[in-house]
Order: C-alpha cells, then structure tokens, then sequence
C-alpha cells in the first residue's frame, strides 16, 4: 500500500527555491535541499525526481510567481506608459522570506549550457521584453515609433532591468533601485 505524504510538497518546492536561489545549483547538495525541505532525500526524489528535475521546477515556478507579481505591479500603476514600465522595474517576486536579486538572474550566470535553464530563462526575459515594448508604446512619444526602434529601446530597458536585479542581490537599498530605475526611463520620455 502507498504511503501518503507526510509534508505538503508546494511548500517544499517553495524552500528548495529559497536554497537555489541563495545558493545556486553547484553550491546547493541534495543533503541540503532536503533538510531545507524539511523532507527525507527519498522523499525528495519519488515526489520532485533528480536535484536538476528540482532546480527546473523551482525555476520555472519562480518564473510564473515572477510574472504574476510583474502583471499586478503594472496593473495597479497610476498609469500606463513609463509609469508602468517604473513599476515593472521596481516590482519584486511577492514570497515571504525570499532573498534578494532575481533567481532567473542567477540561473542564467550560473548555468548558461543548461538547455532547460537557457530555454526557461530566454522565454521569461523575451516575454518581459515584449512587455516593455507594449508599455513603452503607450507613450505618445513612441506611439509612432518603428517596431525595431521600439524594440532596441525595450531591450534596453530590459538589460538595464537586469542590472537593477544584479543591484538588489549586491544589498542595494530602495532609494538607490528607484533613482536607478528613474535615470534608466529618462532617456526614453
């Protein structure tokens, strides 16, 4: 007869997260994961499979936690336009007691060769891309613009998101991400 489980596996997946996206893929042991899980490593591999089968699903659950808090975070903008853009830079991932910085981030540095993280990662940061594109065109001043200048202009924002994310990680405090964030949408009213 199956044993039933003894943790609640969304929580568990929730602290192996925490583990990677502090600690990354290499750094993290499968003795770690567990006791951060609070779960046996057999437990740990019939309900999550191999670490790797748990960092893809950790990355891609932290990706779709990523895109719920960006969407809530333009949506309750006071405006669209680069008020929204503002707010998507300054939006973080909305779980209690996770570190700071951006896990994607992390993922991308550390494990580039990975197809399942390359490919996890470039969806995630091309749906933001496309993201900012739209916001961007909100803006009167890029309304008329050609979908390559717009374009090359949301991929700027983007890398420079990308580096605000890189900030936050550093220990970078509040006031210092906002200035930055100000000085990266400037250029573009």
């Amino acid at each position: 007869m199956a044993r039933t489980k003894s943790f609640e596996p969304a929580y568990a997946l929730r602290k192996a997260l925490f583990e990677f996206w502090q600690n990354g893929y290499e750094r993290t042991s499968t003795d770690a994961l567990a006791a951060a899980m609070g779960i046996g490593k057999r437990s740990l591999y019939d309900t999550f499979g191999s670490k790797h089968d748990l960092y893809l699903r950790s990355l891609t659950t932290y990706i779709e936690h990523a895109e719920e808090s960006h969407t809530q975070a333009v949506e309750s903008a006071p405006g669209k336009g680069l008020a929204g853009a503002r707010a998507l830079l300054r939006s973080r991932v909305s779980l209690p007691g996770c570190p700071a910085g951006c896990f994607a981030v992390n993922a991308a540095t550390e494990r580039p060769d990975d197809p399942a993280v390359h490919s996890a990662v470039c969806g995630y940061f091309a749906r933001s891309t496309e993201r900012i594109a739209w916001l961007l065109g909100q803006e009167e001043r890029w309304a008329a613009a050609r979908p390559q200048q717009l374009d090359r202009a949301a991929q700027a924002v983007h890398n420079g998101w990308l580096g605000l994310r890189v900030q936050a990680r550093l220990g970078s405090t509040d006031p210092e991400l906002d200035a930055a964030a100000d000085d990266l949408l400037s250029s573009l009213r």
